[in-house]
C-alpha cells in the first residue's frame, strides 16, 4: 500500500469520525438545555414563591389585627392587603387562587399561582404550580410599648423629593399611630420624644440639679454627666446623676424659648392616641442636633425606673418595648464624655447607649432619612437591633410613608402574631 493510499484511508476515517461527533453533540446538548433552563425555571420559581409567602403572610397578619371588625370584613382587609403586595411583584392576583380562614383567634391562609414555565416547556412541563401557605394566631396576653424618638432639628426644615421633610415624618409617624390604635388600643402605648439639640420635659424637680422640691419641673435639659447619660438608672443625690447641667457654650445663647411654641415637648407612654397624633401635628423644628440626647430620654420613657414609670418591667415578657429612632443628619451638639464636652463624645454615647437598651430587652428600629453622612448610617445600622430588618433608609420624603408602614408591619408582627 502506498503513503499515498494509506492517508486516503485516514481522510475517510476522520470524515466518518466528525459525523460522530456532531451526532454524539446534538444528542448530548437536549439534556445539557433542560438542565439550564431547569435552573432559569426554579429561580423564577423561587422568586415567585418568596413573593407570594410574603403577600400571603401580610394578607393574614391584616386578618389577625383587625380584630374589631367582623369576620366579612376581616377576610376583605386580609383580600386587599394580599392583592395590593402582589401588585408590586408582577403577579396578576386574578391569576392567584387564595383564601383566608377565621378559626377564633386562628388565621388560616394559603395560596396557588399556576407559574408559566419557560424552557421546561421543552420537556412538555407548561407551568409549575406555586404552592403557599400561613397560619397565625392572635395571643391574649401580649402588650407593646413605642416610643418614637424624632429628629426636630432645623434640616426637618428642608424639602426633600418635594416635600418638606417633617411633614413627611409626622404624617408617617401619624398613620403608625393609627394603625396601632386600630390593631388593639388596649395593648398599646407611644411616647414622643422629639430632639434637637436640646429635650424639653417636665420631671420631679428631685432629678434636676440644684433641686430639692417635691413638686414638678418643666424645662430644657441636655444629657446627664458620662456615665450616668448612658443608662437608665434613676437620678441619686450626687448632681452628677441628675439632668438640668448647664447648656453647652456653644448653644447656651439660644435657651428653651422655642420649646414650648413649637410643642417640642417629651410625652411619655400614654393610650391617648388622639394627644399624640395632636402633637405629631404641631410640632415644628428648631436649630441643632443631638440623636444620643434622644436616645437617652427614649430609654427612660421605656425603662420602669423613675423618672417615668409608665413603662412595665423588663421581667414582664407580656410587653414589647420598642423604640423608633429616626434622624436625618449627623450629631452636631457636644455631649458629656470621659473629657470635655464634644461632638464625638455624642456618636460614642449613642453607640453605647443604644448597646444597654438591646441589653435590656429593647428592640430598636432606624431611620436614616435623607441622610448623606455615611458615618451616621453606619451607627444607625449598628444601633438597629437587627440591621437586616430594623434599619431603614428612606432617600427621600417619598420614601417615608413605606419605612413606617414597613415599621407597623413589624411591630404588629412581633407584639400581635404567633406562628
Amino acid at each position: 500500500m502506498t503513503f499515498r493510499s494509506l492517508a486516503r484511508r485516514f481522510g475517510s476515517f476522520a470524515s466518518h469520525q466528525k459525523g460522530t461527533t456532531a451526532i454524539t453533540f446534538a444528542l448530548s446538548i437536549v439534556p445539557v438545555l433542560l438542565a439550564m433552563g431547569a435552573a432559569v425555571d426554579y429561580a423564577r420559581y423561587s422568586v415567585a414563591r418568596t413573593a407570594m409567602q410574603a403577600a400571603l403572610d401580610s394578607g393574614a397578619l391584616a386578618v389577625a389585627t383587625a380584630s374589631s371588625l367582623p369576620d366579612a370584613k376581616r377576610e376583605k382587609a386580609g383580600s386587599d392587603t394580599f392583592e395590593a403586595n402582589l401588585e408590586n411583584t408582577g403577579i396578576r392576583p386574578s391569576d392567584v387562587n387564595y383564601s383566608f380562614t377565621l378559626t377564633g383567634n386562628r388565621v388560616s391562609a394559603s395560596a396557588r399561582y399556576p407559574m408559566a414555565s419557560g424552557f421546561m416547556q421543552i420537556a412538555g412541563l407548561t407551568n409549575f404550580a406555586v404552592d403557599v401557605e400561613t397560619e397565625i394566631t392572635l395571643p391574649s396576653g401580649r402588650k407593646a410599648e413605642v416610643v418614637l424618638v424624632l429628629d426636630y432639628s432645623g434640616s426637618m426644615e428642608e424639602k426633600s423629593g418635594g416635600q418638606v421633610k417633617y411633614v413627611a415624618m409626622k404624617n408617617a409617624a401619624k398613620k403608625l399611630v393609627t394603625d396601632l390604635e386600630t390593631s388593639n388600643p388596649k395593648k398599646i402605648k407611644v411616647g414622643l420624644v422629639p430632639f434637637s439639640h436640646h429635650v424639653y420635659l417636665t420631671m420631679p424637680e428631685k432629678y434636676i440639679m440644684g433641686k430639692t422640691g417635691s413638686g414638678n419641673w418643666t424645662g430644657c435639659v441636655q444629657d446627664r454627666p458620662h456615665p450616668a447619660n448612658l443608662t437608665d438608672a434613676t437620678p441619686g443625690t450626687d448632681n452628677k446623676t441628675k439632668w438640668g447641667q448647664p447648656f453647652a457654650k456653644v448653644h447656651e445663647k439660644l435657651g428653651c424659648a422655642a420649646y414650648a411654641p413649637n410643642k417640642l415637648k417629651v410625652a411619655p407612654l400614654t393610650d391617648d392616641f388622639s394627644g399624640i397624633r395632636a402633637q405629631l401635628e404641631a410640632m415644628r423644628p428648631y436649630q441643632y442636633t443631638h440623636i444620643a440626647l434622644g436616645a437617652e430620654f427614649g430609654y427612660h420613657l421605656l425603662s420602669p425606673n423613675e423618672p417615668f414609670t409608665e413603662g412595665a418591667a423588663y421581667t414582664d415578657k407580656g410587653v414589647r418595648k420598642i423604640m423608633v429612632l429616626l434622624t436625618d443628619g449627623r450629631q452636631t451638639e457636644p455631649a458629656f464624655g470621659d473629657g470635655s464636652r464634644t461632638v464625638g463624645n455624642g456618636e460614642s454615647n449613642l453607640e453605647k447607649i443604644c448597646q444597654n437598651m438591646k441589653d435590656s430587652g429593647i428592640t430598636i428600629v432606624t431611620i436614616a432619612f435623607d441622610l448623606r453622612d455615611k458615618d451616621t448610617r453606619k451607627r444607625l445600622r449598628d444601633c438597629s437591633s437587627n440591621p437586616d430588618k430594623d434599619f431603614h433608609v428612606a432617600e427621600e420624603s417619598s420614601d417615608i410613608a413605606a419605612a413606617f408602614e414597613d415599621i407597623k408591619q413589624q411591630i404588629v408582627a412581633q407584639v400581635f402574631i404567633s406562628r
